[in-house]
């Protein structure tokens, strides 16, 4: 009989006391894993976007080729998106233009800045590109049939955008570069420890 009790008693489960402490861990557990949870979505975050626009810069540049026609994607900081017109998309305007959100998904417009962080290296990129000025607080970057980018005297012209988050600029900062003369795209994210934008 005494056995019986003994293991009816071990199967009570835990006291107050003890669901206590378990929880006050957890607690603090969570408390000290939620900035680095938060900085990891922000990073993945600031990745995707970065995808996203490698990935319209491309696009752009195929149905240049494909359609013969030429087609711009445009990068519009005041609204933080990146838009295709031209070609299958129609006039800029037209309802057929692709229109891509940068913010959402926790990231938002005011915290996508066009630029480098204030203590990253001004110096060019691997390619020799550097960053573009914006015009209108837009950029334009206009793919030719041949899939280049040109000026008016159709000479190669490179396009460059660097990009960062607000409060975390070192750990975000990445550009989207393109060569002019063939129209391929480049990714770059920023190194913290050489101070450089690495391909």
């Amino acid at each position: 009989m005494p056995k019986l009790q003994k293991n009816i008693h071990s199967q009570r489960g835990f006291s107050l006391p003890e669901m206590v402490i378990v929880l006050l861990v957890l607690a603090i557990l969570i408390t000290l894993a939620l900035p680095q949870i938060m900085s990891g979505r922000r990073l993945f975050m600031f990745s995707s976007m970065q995808r996203q626009m490698a990935s319209s810069l491309t696009q752009a540049r195929q149905d240049a080729m494909s359609e013969r026609l030429a087609v711009t994607f445009r990068y519009d900081n005041a609204n933080k998106r990146m838009i295709l017109f031209g070609g299958k998309y129609g006039a800029f305007g037209d309802q057929r233009n692709l229109v891509q959100e940068m913010s959402g998904s926790g990231v938002n417009g005011y915290d996508i800045i066009f630029g480098r962080p204030g203590n990253a290296s001004t110096q060019a990129l691997g390619d020799g590109t550097n960053l573009s000025n914006l015009t209108d607080n837009k950029l334009d970057i206009t793919f030719l049939p041949d899939g280049s980018v040109r000026d008016a005297n159709n000479n190669p012209v490179n396009k460059t955008m660097f990009f960062y988050h607000d409060k975390h600029a070192a750990d975000t900062a990445f550009a989207v570069s393109v060569l002019g003369a063939g129209g391929r795209t480049k990714v770059w994210r920023y190194n913290k420890q050489t101070n450089r934008y690495v391909e």
